[in-house]
Formats: C-alpha cells, sequence, structure tokens
C-alpha cells in the first residue's frame, strides 16, 4: 500500500528540500562580509551548523536508494567520503557537546579566561573559535596528522582561516551541487496528485499514526471515507454555506 502512496520516496524528497534549503541558508551566511564582533561571531556559529547539515546529508547518502544513472551514483559514493570529516564534527562539537573536547579547547585558548567585565562577546567568540578549532584539529589519522590540512588550524590566522573556509565553501557547494541532482532524480518518479484525488488523500491523511515505534495505516476504503467525508460536509450547511454547493460538490466527488 505505501508503494501507492510512494510514502518513502516523498520522505527522501522532503528531506532533500530541508537540507538543500539549510546548506543553502548557511552558505549565505558564511560569504557575509565580517565588519564587527557579531558577524564574527554568527559566522563561528553557522560554522558549527553547517557541519550537523552535512552530516545529515552523508546520513542521507547511505539511506538513499533510487534509481539512478552510475555517473550518480559515482559522485554519491565520492561526497560520502567526503563528509567522514562532518561525522567526526558533529560528534564531538555540535550534535553533542563533548566534554574531553571542550577542555581541548579550553588549554588551547586560555586567553578566552582573561576578564573582559561584564561584556561575553570575547568570550563567545573564543569559546565557538576553540570548539571549531578543536574539532578540526583532533581530527587525525594514525600517525596524529590532521587528516585535511595536515597541520593544527588557527581561524584568526589568515593563512589558516582562509585556508579552512576554501576548503569549507567547496565541500558546500558540492554538497548544495548533489542535493539538486538527487532532487531532479527524485522529481521525474513521483506521481503528483490532482484535485480529483483530494478525498482519498484526506482520508489517509486522518489515519496517520503519530506513534513513531508503530506502523500507520494506509489503507483506504473508498466508500467507507465517503460516507464520513459526506457526514462531514453536511455539518458544514449554514447560512454561509448553501446546501445547492454541498450538492455541488458530492456531485463533483460522486460522494
Amino acid at each position: 500500500m505505501e508503494d501507492r502512496y510512494q510514502i518513502t520516496l516523498k520522505a527522501n524528497y522532503i528531506n532533500i528540500l530541508l537540507l538543500e534549503d539549510e546548506i543553502e541558508h548557511f552558505d549565505a551566511v558564511l560569504s557575509k562580509p565580517m565588519k564587527s564582533i557579531d558577524d564574527f561571531i554568527e559566522k563561528f556559529r553557522t560554522t558549527r551548523s553547517v557541519f550537523l547539515t552535512l552530516y545529515n546529508v552523508k546520513d542521507l547518502t547511505s539511506k538513499l536508494q533510487i534509481r539512478s544513472p552510475k555517473e550518480y551514483i559515482v559522485r554519491t559514493k565520492a561526497l560520502r567520503s567526503k563528509l567522514e570529516f562532518a561525522n567526526h564534527f558533529r560528534n564531538k562539537g555540535i550534535g553533542h557537546l563533548d566534554t574531553t573536547l571542550l577542555k581541548r579547547a579550553v588549554q588551547w585558548e586560555p586567553t578566552m579566561f582573561i576578564s573582559t567585565g561584564k561584556d561575553n562577546k570575547p568570550m563567545l567568540l573564543l569559546a565557538q573559535k576553540s570548539a571549531i578549532e578543536s574539532c578540526i584539529n583532533s581530527y587525525l589519522d594514525k600517525e596524529g596528522v590532521q587528516k585535511i590540512f595536515g597541520h593544527e588550524i588557527d581561524l584568526l590566522y589568515p593563512p589558516d582561516g582562509n585556508e579552512f573556509y576554501s576548503y569549507l565553501k567547496s565541500l558546500v557547494h558540492e554538497t548544495d551541487e548533489w542535493l539538486k541532482s538527487s532532487k531532479e532524480i527524485l522529481h521525474k518518479q513521483i506521481n503528483f496528485h490532482s484535485s480529483e484525488d483530494v478525498f482519498e488523500l484526506a482520508a489517509v491523511a486522518g489515519a496517520t499514526n503519530f506513534n513513531l515505534k508503530e506502523n500507520s495505516d494506509l489503507s483506504y476504503d473508498e466508500e467507507y471515507s465517503k460516507s464520513i467525508i459526506s457526514q462531514g460536509l453536511d455539518k458544514l450547511i449554514s447560512d454561509d454555506i448553501k446546501q445547492d454547493k454541498i450538492d455541488d460538490i458530492k456531485k463533483k466527488f460522486e460522494i
């Protein structure tokens, strides 16, 4: 019955829509010029957030099973490999805040605890910065070398900052292109509904089970559903909605 409504296919499609929206929003924020401490804080906050979205894309690349060209399959495998870093980042610095990583962040950036009075913005800036850098610098190979850059990153040191954000921009754009390709493939496989299906869809929607530990009923009994809808339409009759209008609706949809 699920195939009739393409529930899994459509769930994957809205997954892609949401991720595409997030990735493009974060890309826009990361591309903004930084003119103040608030701009830096926003950029660092967004940097952490975009890695959670990148992780969710990685998760999707493993779960998405669609009819697709070989070239798309190769691209998906390559992107999944690149997004391994997002998995590390998510586990340590955004999906979870790892205590050991935060201790390293404090050690790495002790100046954040130099007193600045009641203004917490300098500390927040350095907290965001050191959390990101600790995520980056703890992504090590077997020899203890940073896997992507080959050295430790300090985001406020221009060569390091430019290197990291050039890498991130490229990864974000590659991910966005993959999402667009995936969306296009899925769009062609979806059977979109017409207005004639509205009552059947309403009946199926009404049977939605939000207990995620159980299955949701996707069966459709046309005669039973029409009788329920007919009763509902009759209750709508009022000074504003006349009987003849209700009768016209019932006739149109053969209720």
